[in-house]
């Protein structure tokens, strides 16, 4: 049986001026996510531990505090959540744009609903370049999959965006747990350092406090179940893999698997929660390193079980 043309256009292709274009335009729209993301954090986590502080020192204060505490949780829910929602989702579509064009895979309009405009495209590139210009989202997978066929380098890549997003967000689910733990240390270390009575501390500490203490454990458990759904994502992908680099799973088929995988991959970038771009600016270097090492090791083991490989 004829082997498979080893080779695949990935390295290059991701580089062309449409792929950083699609690049561009859903990291402009994410980054609106995050800024309504951040003015979440800022509604329900300082702006709350100040107002509370305030009220611990000046207690007539609590009249104001408390109503404004409860209405910036309302605010969240009501509005910025929704806002923050939209745009993910069409942050989504243009990143999925982007990685079914480079994986030669078909778009799913019954999953991602329609593609996006080549106006809207357009527009959100544009704006983002001109506020970065010297930023340029190159080699965003790991140019080793090169070496071996589209069926085989497009898991690879698949397994790369999975692991990525996974462990960030397992980084940043300890950080949040971390916060917690300190929030209600700070609360009862107040409560023990204050001669007011349980009324007045629950007005004037306990409920000012109560926004930052959910936002915090709210984040903290979306984070933990999105990484629960990578983990198990990476190890279906993984085994898809291994089969497939032994024989037991023709690259015929792997087309239809790799379109499911990116079913729940999509899913994932259109309704997890995000993360800040500090976080991943600070993440990257080593993420970037340690998704490398992986690629060049699944590359290793395929080639080495070259002669198994069925078309």
């Amino acid at each position: 049986m004829s082997q498979p043309e080893v080779n695949c256009a990935i390295p290059d292709d991701q580089n062309s001026e449409r792929s950083l274009k699609h690049l561009a335009a859903a990291s402009h729209l994410y980054g609106h996510a995050k800024v309504i993301a951040g003015w979440q954090f800022a509604f329900s986590v300082p702006f709350p531990l100040a107002m509370s502080l305030v009220a611990l020192h000046w207690p007539v204060a609590g009249i104001v505090t408390t109503p404004l505490s409860l209405l910036f949780g309302w605010l969240d829910i009501l509005c910025l959540d929704r806002v923050q929602g939209d745009r993910k989702k069409i942050a989504a579509r243009m990143q999925e744009q982007f990685d079914c064009e480079l994986f030669g895979l078909a778009w799913n309009s019954i999953r991602c609903g329609s593609r996006p405009d080549t106006e809207q495209l357009n527009e959100a590139a544009d704006a983002f370049l001109r506020k970065h210009a010297k930023t340029k989202k190159r080699s965003w997978y790991p140019i080793q999959v090169g070496r071996v066929p589209l069926p085989l380098a497009r898991l690879i890549c698949q397994r790369a965006s999975v692991w990525w997003d996974m462990a960030q967000r397992q980084k940043y689910a300890g950080w949040l747990a971390a916060i917690v733990a300190l929030l209600v240390i700070t609360v009862i270390g107040i409560s023990f350092t204050t001669d007011e009575r349980v009324r007045e501390m629950v007005l004037s500490v306990y409920l000012p406090i109560a926004p930052a203490v959910v936002w915090t454990v709210r984040e903290c458990i979306r984070q933990r179940d999105a990484v629960a759904g990578l983990e198990r994502v990476k190890a279906i992908i993984e085994q898809i893999y291994a089969d497939a680099i032994c024989g037991r799973t023709p690259f015929t088929e792997l087309d239809r698997v790799s379109r499911d995988i990116q079913d729940v991959i999509f899913d994932g970038r259109a309704r997890n929660p995000l993360f800040f771009d500090f976080l991943y600016q600070r993440l990257r270097p080593g993420h970037e390193l340690r998704m490398n090492e992986k690629a060049a090791e699944m590359v290793q083991e395929a080639l080495a079980k070259k002669e198994r490989w069925r078309l």
